[in-house]
C-alpha cells in the first residue's frame, strides 16, 4: 500500500506535466524555431517607478532586483520586478514566492548558461508573466498570443513559453518554481539559440534544468541540482521495472503527442527518458560524450549547427532540418555513433541509475551513478 500511494502521487505530478506540454507542443514546434522578435506591447499598465523596493516595506532591494514598480492588470494591482536579465510581471501576493522569484530566475539563467557549456546571455531582457490565478493567465495569454491563444488555453496546468516569453500561473509552493525552471529553459533557448535543437534534446534539456533544492539556512537561494528530480526518476524507474523503455532511436524520433495515441504513460516515459538522455550524454561511459554535448549546445547557440549538418549531409538535409528540426541524427554528427549504436550504453546507464538504493542519491540531489572513491575500492 505504501508503494502504491507513492506511485499515485508521482503519477499525478507527471500527468500535470504531460498535459502542460502535450496540448501546446504543436505550436511550440513552430515557435521554438525563431529568435525573439521585437518586444510586444506591455500587458497592463506600469506606474512610474519608485525607488527600488523589496516585498518588505522599507527594506533595501537585494542585489538581484534592480527595481520594483506598480503594474496593473485589468484593475488588479501587481508588480513589475526588474532584474539584470528579466522583467517579471506578477500579480502574486504570496510572500514566499515574491521573496524567492527574482533570485530564482537569475539563478536558473546562470544554470542554463554554465551547467553544461558556457552559453551566451540573452540579447535582451526576458519577459516572464507569473499570474496569481488561471483567469488572469487566460487573459494575458489571449493578449500575448493573439490568434494562437486557443491552442495554449487547452493547457490544463502551469503555463508555457513561446516567442521568448514565459506565461505562467501559481500552481503551488514547489511546482510553480519547477515549471518556471522548465519553461525558463525554453524561453532562454527561443530567445538566444540561433539554431533550435530537435524536440527530444530540447525537452531533455528543459527537464534537466528542473532539478533544484532549497538548501537549509540558505533563505531564498536555490541550488540547481539536475539529479534532484524525484518525479522524473520515479517515472523512469517504473518504466524500467515494467520493461517499457523505448530504444534510443525511437526516443529521438518520437514526440509526446504521437506516443499519447498508444498509451498516456508512453508520453510520460518519454519525458523521463529524455531527462535520462541528457544525464547519459553528460556523464555516461565516464564522460565519453560530454564534449559532444557541449559542442552541440555551443553550435546551436552560435548558429554553426546548420553549417555542420550541411558539411556532413548536404544542403538538402540542412534545409530540411532548418525547416522541421528533424531528419538528422545529431548524436551521430557529434559523437560519430548513431542512436542505435549508443542505445546499449544508454540502457545500461538507465539500469544503473534506477537500481535499488539509488533513490537516496536523487533525494539528496546527487548523481546515482557509482564512482570509485580515490584510493578506495568501495563505491558511493
Amino acid at each position: 500500500m505504501r508503494r502504491r500511494r507513492t506511485l499515485t502521487v508521482t503519477r499525478s505530478f507527471a500527468e500535470r506535466q504531460l498535459r502542460r506540454r502535450v496540448y501546446g507542443i504543436l505550436s511550440l514546434l513552430l515557435l521554438l524555431g525563431g529568435c525573439a522578435s521585437d518586444p510586444s506591447p506591455q500587458i497592463g499598465e506600469v506606474s512610474p517607478a519608485p525607488p527600488p523596493t523589496t516585498a518588505s516595506p522599507g527594506a533595501a532591494a537585494p542585489a538581484h532586483v534592480i527595481s520594483t514598480e506598480a503594474w496593473t492588470l485589468e484593475g488588479k494591482t501587481g508588480q513589475l520586478i526588474t532584474t539584470p536579465h528579466y522583467r517579471i510581471f506578477t500579480t502574486i501576493e504570496k510572500q514566499y514566492i515574491l521573496d524567492r522569484l527574482p533570485l530564482f530566475m537569475e539563478a536558473a539563467l546562470a544554470n542554463y548558461t554554465t551547467s553544461l557549456e558556457d552559453l551566451p546571455a540573452p540579447r535582451q531582457a526576458l519577459e516572464t508573466y507569473l499570474l496569481a490565478t488561471r483567469p488572469q493567465w487566460t487573459r494575458v495569454t489571449q493578449r500575448v498570443m493573439g490568434d494562437q491563444a486557443e491552442v495554449y488555453l487547452r493547457i490544463q496546468r502551469g503555463g508555457f513559453a513561446a516567442n521568448g516569453k514565459a506565461i505562467l500561473y501559481d500552481i503551488g509552493p514547489r511546482d510553480t518554481f519547477a515549471i518556471a525552471a522548465h519553461e525558463g529553459w525554453h524561453q532562454y533557448s527561443q530567445s538566444t539559440f540561433r539554431t533550435p535543437l530537435p524536440t527530444s534534446l530540447e525537452e531533455g534539456l528543459a527537464t534537466y534544468m528542473e532539478g533544484f533544492r532549497w538548501l537549509p539556512g540558505s533563505g531564498p537561494t536555490p541550488a540547481f541540482l539536475p539529479w534532484a528530480n524525484l518525479e522524473r526518476f520515479e517515472q523512469l524507474r517504473q518504466a524500467s521495472i515494467e520493461q517499457r523503455l523505448r530504444p534510443l532511436d525511437e526516443v529521438l524520433l518520437s514526440t509526446p503527442q504521437e506516443l499519447l495515441k498508444d498509451n498516456p504513460d508512453a508520453a510520460l516515459n518519454y519525458y523521463a527518458q529524455v531527462w535520462a538522455l541528457i544525464h547519459f550524454l553528460n556523464e555516461g561511459e565516464e564522460g565519453a560524450y560530454r564534449g559532444a554535448l557541449r559542442s552541440m549546445l555551443a553550435d546551436a547557440a552560435s548558429g554553426e549547427l546548420i553549417g555542420k549538418i550541411r558539411a556532413k549531409h548536404g544542403t538538402r538535409a540542412a534545409s530540411l532540418y532548418a525547416l522541421r528540426r528533424s531528419g538528422v541524427d545529431l548524436l551521430e554528427l557529434y559523437t560519430t555513433r548513431n542512436a542505435r549504436e549508443l542505445d546499449s550504453g544508454y540502457q545500461a546507464f538507465i539500469a544503473t541509475a534506477v537500481r535499488v538504493g539509488a533513490k537516496q542519491a536523487i533525494v539528496q540531489g546527487r548523481s546515482p551513478m557509482p564512482v570509485a572513491e580515490p584510493g578506495q575500492g568501495n563505491l558511493r
